[in-house]
């Protein structure tokens, strides 16, 4: 009876009109994405596909060393280092998520959403320092970060795209809140939290304006273009006071440098040149060129090999030591197209400059690594643009008729079947979700699953495989 009633219940839905709703998925945004990018630079591998391999080695480890349900409280956490007693930040859970999306890790993108939401604070965002133990640490614990609930906000936008309800609304009520509580009213600067910074400091670092063009259209709300502009005007700004292309940790909205802020180019501000090259890959933004290009100049005088861990806004090197933060981002900023053969010496320079999982300290740096890879592999495309790239054609044959066969072939020419044809007669339908049905709800760790039916191959047969299945409905190959 139970299996009926799964039958029943698939069938319901089938005809209902959620399948037209569910055709807007961005059918085969699954990993890897072999994007090109419309603006600037696209892949930046030797090979695409030793490149892909390669990163789903990178994310296994990765996930094995950052990703833990040690005082989750039964969901999962990003959990910092040793030198930071395991804790957990929210710019960490925002990076967990945007890469877990990224690789179709749909178990472990629910479990640090899940981990968010239990870490809301009032004003619907989730509070920026948690200790082991799941408390808010310090007074301002439960304070919001604007990077962090960012990254969030996209992720769950790419995950929307791929899943489907509800991350459409989760995503929408949580950009909402952003720009309720992290845009400065009447002024449109980004805020660095949600109870604190606006004109008088910000953090440029945190300025994601590709990101603030896909929560405009996703969202209906225009407001973001102009969050997005503001963002350049501050940077511009900044840029009056450096002659090296670097711009500072934090600032004031004028540029100047705010009250007992580092006014360096160190360890917030080396996210600038991933964040603001994004805008350019998928929009092709002037002023994002622009500002990339400045720093990739700048590094490249330097030399690749000799990049360090902190500058001054003037562009005198504070610290060589020689870290994937600072690697990652720059290379990621080489992808506005500044000089393409500094782009692939940044990648292979990128691919090798990995913080050691053993350190204590290694969880910024890697986090940082594996969505510049991300970025200059072509596998973070934009979410609402995404198309499946399709195999260049070959040499089309040139056809001649000649007199038509007596004979009549009763076999269909290939033996290949496609993933939504479960039963393998070359036509989906009804009967394809009445099979697939017998093993509903199972999962890769059961005895018993079976992977031909794991149609999206999330490691689960669930309604997201029926839902691929609606997508090709009546189809006949």
């Amino acid at each position: 009876m139970k299996r009926l009633g799964i039958i029943l219940l698939i069938c319901a839905l089938l005809t209902s009109s959620i399948v037209p709703l569910n055709i807007s998925f961005a059918a085969g945004m699954t990993f890897p994405y072999n994007a090109t990018y419309p603006y600037g630079l696209s892949s930046q591998a030797p090979s695409q596909s030793e490149a892909n391999s390669m990163l789903q080695s990178e994310y296994n480890e990765w996930k094995a060393a950052r990703v833990t349900p040690n005082g989750a409280g039964g969901n999962l956490r990003v959990q910092r280092g040793s030198s930071d007693g395991n804790d957990t930040v929210s710019e960490g859970i925002g990076y967990g998520m945007v890469i877990s999306v990224c690789f179709d890790d749909k178990t472990t993108f629910d479990g640090l959403w899940k981990y968010a939401k239990a870490h809301f604070n009032s004003n619907g965002l989730m509070g920026w320092h948690i200790d082991t133990s799941g408390n808010f640490m310090g007074t301002g614990g439960n304070g919001a970060a604007t990077d962090g609930d960012e990254d969030m906000a996209i992720s769950l936008i790419y995950a929307s795209k791929k899943w489907g309800s509800p991350y459409d609304q989760d995503a929408k009520t949580i950009i909402n809140n952003m720009y309720n509580k992290e845009v400065e009213a009447g002024t449109y600067v980004l805020k660095p939290g949600d109870s604190w910074g606006g004109s008088s400091v910000t953090n440029p670092s945190y300025f994601a304006t590709g990101y603030y063009r896909v929560y405009a259209e996703f969202t209906g709300n225009q407001g973001w273009l102009n969050v997005a502009s503001k963002c350049y005007e501050i940077l511009n700004n900044c840029k009056k006071n450096s002659s090296s292309g670097l711009v500072p940790d934090w600032c004031t909205s004028s540029g100047s440098q705010a009250s007992g802020q580092s006014y360096d180019y160190k360890y917030d501000a080396c996210r600038t040149p991933w964040r603001i090259a994004v805008d350019y890959s998928w929009y092709g933004t002037s002023n994002a060129k622009t500002v990339c290009d400045d720093m990739s100049k700048f590094f490249k005088n330097g030399g690749v090999s000799s990049i360090g861990d902190g500058y001054s806004i003037s562009g005198n090197k504070t610290s060589s030591n020689h870290s994937s933060a600072f690697v990652a981002c720059a290379a990621s900023g080489a992808m506005t197209g500044y000089d393409a053969t500094y782009a692939k010496d940044m990648y292979a320079e990128c691919v090798k400059t990995k913080d050691a999982y053993s350190t204590g300290w290694s969880y910024y740096g890697n986090c940082l690594r594996m969505m510049a890879l991300l970025h200059m592999t072509g596998n973070f495309p934009n979410p609402l643009k995404y198309t499946p790239s399709s195999p260049s054609p070959t040499n089309t044959p040139t056809y001649t008729p000649t007199n038509r066969p007596t004979n009549t072939p009763t076999n269909k020419p290939s033996n290949t079947t496609i993933a939504e044809d479960v039963n393998g007669d070359r036509s989906i339908n009804m009967a394809d979700v009445i099979l697939l049905a017998t093993s509903f709800n199972l999962t890769s760790s059961s005895s018993n699953f079976n992977s031909k039916f794991d149609i999206n191959k999330d490691g689960a047969i669930n309604m997201n495989d029926v839902i691929m299945i609606a997508l090709k409905f009546n189809y006949v190959y």
